[in-house]
């Protein structure tokens, strides 16, 4: 099988959606509109494949999975009977190209769909058969005259989709075809809560224009999202797509489409014939579906749940078991009433459970009492500004995962405690996809980042607060306190993304020991989550500060370095001022600094290792019996902006003097006096 590709729009899909024309044209246009529409089909022959054999339960969006994973699709049909809603067996996939479907026809000709071996060929169109005149049936019929009433010629409308929320307003829409002829109407339309639909209108001036613009817009990125544009059709022919009424009722309409025979073989093996609306159908639903799934995949897990035609009785789950399937989440809710369906929601580039699911009751009040008794999730990023808030503070994500929430145990799977939310509808999903950009937004201009303050803090509704001593109380509410002073009285102090400070060290321990800590505190991390005993980084969390620290994260292994840069333990002499660790004359204070690579690896060290237990004997060389075993408090350290800037003007120019004097010993130019070697602390501290 080929390697996969990313599915790209094409921008050559030509509307055969025709308007009625007036008495004026002429037959001469008319057969050469007939000949434009041959020669698009030798053009489009090739690129299309007929799909026999296929199950009963087959449907475009399957049909499109199975394919576009191998291969960039056009758009793929299946063609459904009009009563049953079902598939009649048989469909058509169109590629962007000949040689993909070539190659897809020989990759997947005889192999299983849904249970079923599938046969592949190449589509063959049918020709319009000619008359002696030179006329098509349908052109002839339209030479004719007859009391049937003729629709007025329709201006070439375009629809554009999969709009950026940059667009809001017609005249954004309009720049965007302006160069290729005169707009004269752009709308974009609006939901009930105001925000963009995600798709808009343009009319311009002239076919050929519309034609050259479709071919220039489609396809093009515009702030991240990638336009599809199409042919507008009539709302009447839009509902009997959405409706699923057959390809034969939608031609009906079409005055320049011929009649369509009722030969089965023959409309079998025609797929121009089903082309123009069962593509245009396809690619809406798909399109519409894309555009949903990435306003989905914007927020962060467990902030929506798309909309399902029964929301009231429909229950969205989160924190699932990364091992759950649909039938382990099925029986498990059947406890609470019959269950019409449940879900586990995949990912789509892993195929994989993402940790969240949808169950739909067939009663309401079923769905009522299990959302009602379900336990109640406190909500993260509170700061805490007050003694009871520092206690209280919600910091689940420190947490290993409090069971007791459950008592009973009928909402917990694997050891993990679900969260149940009512699923609601797409414009709600749309809403709350905004605010959460929003959000996102806000946290990212808070170049502070104070949202970090609440990391660390242990409430006092957990196991763990219970295992802590008074002083380590007393500890705790105090720094919480000397924190918010600090940030409030200093306007150039923020928290840093990578650093690390680690209180309540046992003296014995060495600035090596706490390293070694430092690296175990990550595979640990990644050890409890795999166990279940602790949650994943959520994807805001894994997006803070992207750039910097992928920057970070490359250097870092293009260097083939460690993810822990630094481990410092700060140390005393007797009257009290700060000496190096080297000089072996101070004592420990008690508390340290660790710096990772980037903030995935700190905010996992410091989930790990915030209210770990630490006995000197065990990790420390020289043993002290009086010490007894500590429980760390780790925090992200809080960073003067002005010494950051110095620190690393220093470190920057440490390092070319570095280069400079490597360059220098390797040319022979270095003077014997000076040519030693020099470590980059060594050169730092020259500076």
């Amino acid at each position: 099988m080929s390697r996969l590709k990313r599915q790209r729009l094409t921008a050559d899909g030509l509307d055969r959606v025709t308007a009625a024309t007036d008495d004026a044209i002429g037959l001469d246009e008319e057969a050469s509109q007939d000949v434009a529409k041959e020669q698009q089909t030798k053009k489009q022959k090739g690129r299309s494949l007929f799909v026999r054999s296929l199950p009963r339960s087959a449907t475009s969006e399957s049909l499109t999975n199975f394919f576009s994973q191998s291969f960039p699709l056009k758009h793929a049909t299946v063609i459904v009977d009009s009563k049953s809603k079902q598939s009649k067996g048989y469909g058509f996939v169109t590629f962007a190209d000949v040689e993909d479907a070539q190659s897809a026809k020989d990759t997947f000709n005889g192999s299983l769909f849904e249970g079923r071996k599938i046969k592949i060929e190449l589509a063959e169109p049918r020709y319009r058969q000619v008359n002696e005149d030179g006329l098509t049936p349908a052109t002839k019929a339209k030479a004719q005259p007859g009391p049937q009433k003729r629709e007025f010629q329709q201006p070439p409308k375009l629809i554009v989709r999969n709009l950026p929320w940059t667009v809001k307003e017609p005249e954004h829409l309009a720049v965007l075809f302006r160069s290729y002829g005169k707009v004269k109407y752009a709308i974009v339309p609006k939901q009930k809560s105001g925000l963009s639909a995600g798709f808009g209108f343009v009319i311009l001036r002239g076919r050929k224009n519309a034609e050259r613009a479709l071919e220039g817009v489609n396809g093009r990125e515009v702030d991240g999202r990638t336009l599809a544009v199409d042919w507008a059709v009539e709302k009447e022919v839009w509902e009997k797509l959405q409706n699923g009424s057959t390809v034969t009722e939608i031609r009906d309409r079409d005055v320049d489409a011929p009649t369509v025979e009722e030969d089965d073989d023959e409309s079998v093996k025609s797929e121009d014939d089903h082309q123009s609306d069962a593509e245009r159908s396809s690619s809406l639903d798909r399109k519409e579906s894309q555009t949903t799934s990435k306003q989905d995949g914007a927020v962060d897990e467990g902030s929506v749940a798309r909309a399902t035609d029964n929301s009231t009785s429909t229950l969205f789950v989160r924190n699932l078991p990364f091992t759950s399937t649909d039938e382990v989440l099925r029986g498990h809710f059947e406890l609470f009433g019959p269950v019409r369906y449940a879900r586990v929601v995949l990912d789509h580039a892993t195929e994989r459970p993402k940790g969240t699911g949808f169950v739909c009751f067939y009663n309401q009040k079923d769905a009522d009492f299990c959302l009602r008794e379900a336990p109640r999730i406190q909500h993260k990023g509170e700061e805490c500004t007050t003694t009871k808030s520092a206690r209280g503070c919600s910091t689940r994500q420190s947490l290993l995962e409090d069971t007791s929430l459950d008592c009973s145990g009928r909402f917990t799977i694997e050891g993990r405690v679900l969260q149940l939310s009512r699923a609601v509808d797409r414009n709600e999903a749309t809403r709350l996809t905004f605010a959460s950009n929003n959000l996102r937004d806000a946290r990212d201009k808070d170049r502070r980042r104070l949202y970090l303050l609440s990391e660390g803090t242990v409430p006092s509704d957990t196991p763990l607060y219970e295992q802590l001593s008074s002083s380590e109380i007393r500890m705790r509410e105090d720094s919480a306190k000397q924190r918010q002073s600090l940030i409030r009285s200093n306007p150039t102090l923020h928290l840093s993304l990578t650093r690390l400070s680690i209180r309540n060290l046992p003296r014995s321990i060495t600035s090596k020991d706490l390293k070694a800590l430092a690296r175990e505190a990550v595979v640990g991390f990644a050890k409890d989550v795999k166990t279940g005993l602790r949650k994943h980084l959520s994807k805001e969390e894994l997006l803070r500060g992207s750039e910097e620290m992928k920057r970070a994260e490359k250097a870092r292994k293009a260097k083939g370095k460690g993810i822990v840069k630094q481990a410092k333990i700060v140390f005393e002499g007797r009257e009290g001022s700060k000496v190096t660790e080297v000089s072996g004359a101070g004592r420990s204070r008690g508390y340290g600094f660790i710096e990772y690579s980037s903030h995935r690896w700190a905010l996992m060290g410091l989930r790990w290792l915030n209210g770990h237990a630490v006995e000197p004997a065990t990790i420390a060389d020289s043993t002290n019996e009086k010490e007894r075993k500590k429980r760390l408090i780790t925090e992200f350290a809080i960073e003067n902006a002005q010494v950051v800037g110095r620190r690393y003007e220093r470190e920057t120019k440490a390092r070319e003097r570095s280069r400079l004097v490597t360059e220098k010993q390797e040319k022979g130019t270095f003077p014997n006096a000076v040519s030693k070697n020099l470590t980059e602390d060594q050169l730092m501290a020259k500076t």
